[in-house]
């Protein structure tokens, strides 16, 4: 039995407070991590809230955008050594025997253990547990706390721009944010023309500098019409839409759009997505090699998050930049 120290949500709404909380033995394919960085993302408020009903059990330990140290290894031999530099992502293990696992799909085994989900203990701690065939070597050139939001976020939207789009794809990101910010490096990088997305006209500038080769205002009708059917993709991180009418008028001829976002329930004109062959689809975390996959390219091209750095003990503080919106762009807590 290990004691961790972490920041624990009692009830729905409430805010984290420091509460010591005892893990249960390593099992044998198990690692114990001391934690150095975990990522706030806003699925944690979600769960801390109870949005996603029983997945939150609380005292709710929430964070799955981990970096640390293995101090502790399981019985059964494993990959990792202690003192190694690993990620740890949204997802902390599976069956490994189900059809999904069996297909490199282990994102959707159904006995997926969630890193801080249905009672597992999160990265809001100063050390956590999980499968070691569940953490990831994070490359040398990349730091430790930019590495942190590339675990969920980096993860999310690369998974998803590599199902869809090809080098040459016109890609929209409608949302420039946490998700957003990150996926237009990665379509840039893919080479892909990427249209960055925003109600804020103020987000252009730093659009481009992100890698957008056009920047479209979408509380703009005008600008709106003249990008009628000009997108192969687009990848929406926004929490809500208020017109789907408008997002798929964007859209060309068997054009996909794909909902990164925890975006609320909505209904759709399927009529209007038949007139143009269009696929409405989602995104969640990857499997273990689109990870992998992901941090290789970032330490390739140079992907990075925009994150600001806030110490564990000011949790409260950063739960409530993330609520208000204020966080640019991926808030990373240190331990």
């Amino acid at each position: 039995m290990s004691i961790a120290n972490t920041y624990s949500v009692p009830r729905a709404g409430a805010n984290p407070e420091p509460r010591e909380t005892t893990l249960p033995r390593l099992k044998a394919m198990d690692i114990e991590v001391g934690i150095t960085y975990c990522g706030l993302c806003a699925s944690d408020l979600h769960l801390a809230d109870g949005d996603f009903g029983d997945m939150s059990v609380f005292p709710q330990v929430c964070g799955h955008e981990i970096v640390g140290t293995v101090r502790a290894v399981g019985s059964d031999k494993t990959e990792r050594r202690v003192g190694e530099r690993v990620g740890i992502g949204w997802q902390k293990g599976a069956c490994f025997k189900c059809e999904a696992c069996l297909a490199g799909e282990e994102q959707h085994c159904p006995e997926a253990r969630l890193t801080c989900c249905s009672g597992e203990v999160g990265g809001f701690a100063d050390i956590v547990r999980c499968d070691a065939r569940f953490s990831y070597t994070v490359p040398e050139v990349i730091s430790s706390a930019e590495a942190a939001p590339l675990l969920c976020a980096g993860h999310t939207t690369y998974t998803a721009l590599m199902r869809h789009a090809r080098p040459a794809s016109r890609v929209g990101v409608l949302g420039i944010g946490g998700l957003g910010h990150l996926a237009v490096q990665f379509a840039d990088k893919m080479g892909c023309d990427v249209t960055a997305i925003s109600g804020s006209p103020a987000k252009a500038e730093e659009a481009y500098t992100h890698g957008a080769d056009s920047f479209l205002d979408v509380q703009d009708a005008v600008q709106r019409a003249r990008r009628t059917s000009s997108l192969d993709f687009l990848l929406v991180t926004t929490p809500s839409i208020e017109d789907w009418d408008a997002v798929f008028g964007l859209m060309r001829p068997h054009g996909v759009v794909c909902v990164a976002g925890m975006t609320e329930p909505a209904t759709v004109d399927i009529v209007a997505m038949m007139e143009r062959t269009l696929t409405l689809t989602t995104a969640n975390a990857g499997s273990r090699n689109d990870m992998r996959d992901m941090l290789a390219f970032c330490a390739r091209t140079g992907v990075r998050p925009v994150i600001e750095e806030m110490p564990m003990t000011d949790l409260d503080e950063a739960f409530e930049r993330l609520r208000s919106g204020a966080v640019r762009y991926r808030a990373v807590l240190t331990i």
